[in-house]
């Protein structure tokens, strides 16, 4: 069962059910959530008169709550979530039964479930799932797969390798396709993928599998002529060597996060600030570092025993014999 409730208040806003064995991941889209709007003139009036009403209307409100959250497929009545802006978000949920799901949580027809036919333990919704349906999973099968489209509403099966794909590569021809979505191998033979993360700027894509760590350069925020390098890998990591590793590295769920620096403050910054309030180069100097730092994402690791910070930089345009030429980026450990 998947359950989903609001933060400070604890308080249930759906609870559905799309997988029969255990759920190995979840994914937000976008991600972080849009933060909570002010509460409406609305709902600030219904809830004074329900607390002006007593106990008894409480428990009324209680009661009609409870009954909403066991809604489930098998159950008619649907639970309403306010379309406000922190609550506008798609959900996707990957299992060991080899479906991902994806649903919005405003709109209880935009759902879509994909059975890819193995077990997938990852998935990753694009930041702009909404407009660009794309989405990346992977599981014991080995295939990092980017699969785009699939219309909203629909049970669907996975287009690689399999009949489905020749029907539908069939029947598109002929003019007589549907929007089933279509699935792409991006990366493969590297053993079970364990864990997929999407970069917070949506630029760049992270994934383990057995043999280490993969970083490709996303579909986003691309000029038209650098189109050519969307879905390049950038960079290897190459996981510890050793017995345990031989034996546990398809096992151990590898945890990946992008750091948001915005929200981080350290001691360094504070000095440079301090300066900066009587120097004007000092303060010049801190806002081109600045504008370079926005330019490098951060990713911390922790995967088995290890942990790695890793700096990812943006692609350059060459010089000399490769004047013109556009690189993909590149990956470096700072702290391991």
């Amino acid at each position: 069962m998947q359950h989903v409730i609001s933060l400070p208040s604890l308080k249930s806003l759906r609870v559905y059910h799309a997988h029969g064995a255990s759920i190995t991941s979840i994914s937000i889209s976008p991600y972080p959530p849009p933060r909570p709007s002010a509460v409406p003139d609305a709902v600030s009036r219904v809830t004074s008169q329900a607390l002006s009403e007593g106990p008894q209307t409480s428990r009324r409100t209680v009661s009609i709550a409870s009954e909403a959250s066991t809604n489930s497929p098998r159950n008619p009545r649907i639970q309403t979530v306010p379309n406000t802006t922190s609550n506008a978000i798609y959900i996707a949920t990957s299992s060991l039964d080899g479906k991902v799901c994806i649903a919005s949580l405003v709109d209880v027809k935009d759902n879509h479930l994909r059975d890819f036919a193995r077990p997938v333990q990852a998935v990753a919704l694009s930041p702009d799932y909404k407009n660009d349906r794309t989405y990346i999973s992977g599981g014991r099968a080995g295939n990092l797969v980017l699969t785009v489209g699939g219309r909203a509403g629909t049970s669907t099966s996975t287009t690689v390798g399999t009949a489905a794909a020749t029907a539908t590569g069939w029947l598109g021809s002929m003019g007589l396709g549907t929007n089933a979505g279509k699935d792409t191998i991006l990366h493969s033979g590297e053993g079970t993928i364990s864990t997929i993360k999407w970069s917070l700027s949506g630029k760049y894509v992270a994934w383990i599998n057995e043999h280490g760590i993969k970083i490709m350069r996303s579909h986003m925020h691309l000029e038209s002529a650098d189109s050519e390098i969307a879905w390049k890998r950038l960079g290897h990591i190459s996981r510890p060597d050793g017995d345990d590793w031989d034996d546990m590295a398809g096992v151990w769920k590898a945890r990946v996060e992008w750091i948001d620096e915005k929200t981080l403050e350290t001691d360094e910054d504070d000095k440079v600030r301090e300066a900066s309030t009587s120097s004007p180069a000092t303060s010049k100097l801190k806002e081109q570092a600045t504008k370079s730092n926005q330019r490098i994402e951060k990713l911390l690791v922790g995967w088995g025993g290890t942990i790695w910070m890793i700096n990812v930089h943006p692609g350059t345009t060459g010089v000399g014999r490769h004047v013109g030429e556009r690189t993909v980026g590149t990956a470096e450990i700072i702290k391991m």
